[in-house]
């Protein structure tokens, strides 16, 4: 089954370095405007290189790895071109049915992929309305790199913020977190935060217990850990986290408005 991937960005290496022994790539195509991009990932991917969308011949899938911005452009590139493909997009901010409009195609599915599929520890969003046969396909596929969850498409949307922005949050918490202490170098100090939230993870992964539960096993009565934890919740720390996905989530609405605009 040909694959053809139009754009070399970050998320299609991750998705393509994941799925390196894990399925058959030997049917996948990598084309990007300046076939620079493409080819080093082709290179290091174990794909093929393609400096032209006609060297690829009645694709089954093909992926929009491109920014949203760039949608309109793609569509011309196009014209047209491999009218029984399903399309599978990887563009935010932009409706199934406003990409199906503008790109002229009839089955579409969106999906929102973090980085961390690359290590086979991802999340992967989808959602489609108008390929519902080939939705459980996409589904197999990405469940190979993690977690792969169909969703509506207001829960893409809005879910995006939490798995695909998540790990920059995590990271941005850790680097303060280190940044609390005195002891030791900063680069030290940011190693032992590093190592701090890469156990919490193997922890939750051994665990199904709930995040409150996990809370009250490292706290105890009058101890240091929820003295911390009664200062942030007294300086309400759950708004100030609130606040940020709310501007997020804003931010997200006027950059579909502009894109709606363009």
């Amino acid at each position: 089954m040909k694959v053809l991937i139009l754009g070399a960005g970050k998320m299609v290496e991750a998705i393509l370095l994941g799925l390196q022994n894990e399925t058959d790539l030997s049917q996948y195509y990598v084309y990007s405007p300046s076939g620079k991009s493409a080819e080093l990932l082709s290179k290091k991917a174990g794909v093929h290189f393609v400096s032209s969308l006609d060297e690829v011949k009645d694709p089954a899938w093909v992926w929009l790895g491109c920014k949203p911005q760039q949608l309109n452009d793609l569509a011309k590139l196009l014209n047209g071109k491999f009218p029984q493909a399903t399309f599978l997009s990887m563009l935010a901010a932009i409706s199934e049915s406003e990409q199906r409009k503008i790109l002229g195609v009839s089955k579409l599915v969106r999906i929102m992929p973090n980085l961390i599929v690359r290590f086979k520890k991802g999340i992967t969003l989808i959602s489609s309305q108008s390929a519902t046969e080939e939705i459980k396909h996409v589904q197999n596929l990405f469940s190979l790199l993690g977690l792969a969850q169909i969703v509506t498409e207001s829960e893409l949307e809005e879910l995006t913020l939490l798995t695909g922005s998540g790990p920059a949050l995590f990271y941005e918490f850790t680097k303060h977190l280190a940044a609390s202490f005195t002891s030791l170098s900063e680069l030290e100090r940011e190693n032992l935060a590093r190592m701090v939230l890469s156990g919490s993870g193997v922890s939750l992964d051994s665990t199904s217990l709930g995040l409150d539960d996990l809370i009250g096993q490292v706290t105890s009565k009058a101890g240091v850990t929820i003295a911390v934890l009664q200062e942030w919740r007294r300086l309400k720390l759950n708004d100030l986290i609130h606040d940020g996905i709310d501007a997020g989530k804003k931010r997200s609405a006027e950059i579909s408005q502009n894109l709606r605009g363009s």
